[in-house]
């Protein structure tokens, strides 16, 4: 499978991951085109993930009619491979066109380091995954009530996905969560405080979390960028091999 496709699917199921104990949640799967719903009224909660498969464009379709049924907005990540012959059908469905996406990749012989060091613990019980919550919705500008409905449920033990948090003395200050599958792994919702972003924690964070999974035997990372966090992944390494279209309903 080319490697762009791939990582969409690996993306897919790190995302479902997060969202599957959310309230409302359902999940749809047909080879690379993945759609999970929830009942938040927010793109950031109701995603598709659109691959280059035989059966996109009827699955974009139904994918459509089911967020038009529930009455939710959606979010789309389309795969180039398919994107502009998608694009009529995006148009007749109502879809609107947004920034283009970049799909990033760090790979084993790339070197990463950060010359901050920090704490750094895993969010685990009731207090850390609060504070992980607190994090996310503070960097995304996201209620906190939804990510603790979406979010904060899913911070578990046996989950999948593993959330680390960095301190600065006693005061948390970035996030990320990590999904692993086989020796790749996915790299979601990084944030900072707002007031601390473009000090360098986010950096050591992610710096941290890479050389961990590295001894764990992780010999490729991936994510899909968002315009704000384009440098900090840039200086850590990671380099864009895709550029993924983004519609939105």
């Amino acid at each position: 499978m080319e490697e762009t496709e791939e990582l969409m699917r690996l993306s897919g199921r790190a995302l479902m991951a997060q969202m599957s104990e959310a309230p409302g949640f359902e999940l749809h799967m047909a080879g690379s085109c993945v759609l999970g719903l929830t009942s938040e009224p927010s793109t950031d909660f109701n995603i598709l993930i659109l691959g280059a498969d035989p059966e996109a464009e009827g699955f974009l379709i139904r994918s459509v009619r089911r967020a038009r049924e529930r009455d939710l907005p959606l979010l789309v990540t389309v795969s180039p491979a398919i994107a502009e012959a998608m694009v009529p059908v995006s148009t007749r469905l109502g879809l609107k066109a947004g920034a283009r996406a970049p799909l990033m990749v760090l790979r084993d012989k790339t070197s990463v380091g950060s010359s901050r060091r920090v704490k750094i613990t895993r969010a685990l019980g009731a207090e850390l995954v609060g504070i992980a919550g607190d994090l996310v919705a503070a960097g995304f500008e996201v209620p906190r009530d939804v990510v603790a409905r979406c979010m904060d449920v899913g911070i578990t033990e046996t989950s999948g996905v593993e959330t680390y948090i960095a301190w600065d003395g006693e005061k948390p200050m970035s996030v990320v969560s990590v999904t692993l599958t086989g020796n790749t792994a996915a790299i979601s919702a990084m944030a900072t405080l707002p007031e601390h972003q473009g000090k360098g924690m986010g950096r050591a964070l992610l710096s941290h979390a890479i050389a961990d999974y590295r001894q764990r035997g992780v010999t490729r990372f991936h994510l899909t960028s968002s315009p704000a966090g384009l440098s900090l992944y840039t200086s850590v390494g990671f380099g864009r091999i895709a550029e993924l279209s983004v519609w939105f309903l």
